[in-house]
C-alpha cells in the first residue's frame, strides 16, 4: 500500500519513493537540529544515512501488517 507520511514517523521495511528500505529512524540527537530526524537507508548492499525534516512528507510503500 502506497501512503505519504512525515519522516518521523517512518518505520523499518518501508520502501521509500527511491526503492531505498529504511532500516531505523533516529529523531533525537545532539549531533542535529530539534527539527531533523535520521534516516538509515539499505538498498542492495549499498548502506546510507541521511537528514530529513521531521514534517517532510515522504511517499513510502508499506506493508499492510506494519
Amino acid at each position: 500500500m502506497k501512503i505519504k507520511v512525515q519522516a518521523q514517523h517512518l518505520q523499518p521495511g518501508d520502501i521509500v519513493g527511491s526503492g531505498e528500505v529504511v532500516q531505523g529512524t533516529i529523531i533525537n540527537s545532539t549531533n542535529w537540529p530539534s527539527s531533523k530526524v535520521c534516516i538509515s537507508l539499505t538498498k542492495g548492499s549499498d548502506y546510507r544515512s541521511v537528514l530529513w525534516g521531521k514534517y517532510t512528507m515522504i511517499g513510502v510503500e508499506r506493508n499492510e501488517n506494519n
